[in-house]
């Protein structure tokens, strides 16, 4: 009895995690490069961005003027996409799409999941400069740097429970975690999408 009571907890056991899903959102559109614009069309903005909330180990987008497609419409907006957008100061900002209208997100460990996916791409969890939270303390350690491990596992760990966005609601995170901020920004706040890098100005 006690044989045939362990087959049956065992086979549940099975079933259950055979359910699990292993499924994942990855993009294979967005690129960590960043284009250099040649040529300013008349459909485009320049900004100068002075902030490092998208650093990846390069300065990337800090203190560089961008070309910005300022007459796009919202349904072009991909996950992945950095976009252009007025924030809570009023003040014009950038940063990257990783949930789009109508989805659920969530961050658990430092991880995002979108509608209970997890997000694998080299935005779709906590990073500084570019670095995992196991290469960032690597090299820090080898350099000899002091830091507050507490604090940073903080960001590296982060959790955040799910929340739902509406229908012209976007949610983006700067590719630095720590010099970026997690919000929301509806359709009514974006001012276009980020081409890349530009010497000229309109």
């Amino acid at each position: 009895m006690k044989l045939w009571t362990l087959f049956i907890v065992s086979l549940i056991m099975l079933v259950g995690c055979s359910n699990v899903s292993s499924e994942t959102i990855t993009d294979e559109n967005s690129k960590p490069d960043i284009a250099t614009i040649e040529h300013v069309t008349a459909e485009m903005i320049t900004y100068h961005h002075m902030y490092d909330n998208m650093d990846r180990g390069n300065h990337d987008y800090s203190d560089k003027t961008l070309a910005i497609e300022s007459n796009v419409n919202t349904t072009d907006i991909s996950r992945g996409d950095v976009i252009s957008f007025e924030n809570e100061e009023n003040d014009q900002d950038i940063s990257r799409v990783v949930a789009l209208p109508g989805e659920k997100v969530k961050i658990t460990k430092g991880q995002i999941y979108i509608n209970g996916l997890k997000l694998d791409t080299f935005y779709g969890k906590a990073h500084r400069t570019g670095l995992d939270k196991e290469n960032y303390f690597k090299k820090m350690d080898e350099a000899g740097s002091e830091y507050n491990e507490e604090a940073k596992n903080e960001i590296f760990e982060l959790n955040m429970e799910e929340i739902e966005l509406s229908d012209n609601e976007y949610y983006l995170i700067g590719d630095d975690w720590f010099r970026g901020k997690r919000i929301v920004v509806t359709e009514e706040q974006i001012i276009g999408k980020v081409m890349g890098y530009t010497n000229q100005l309109n």
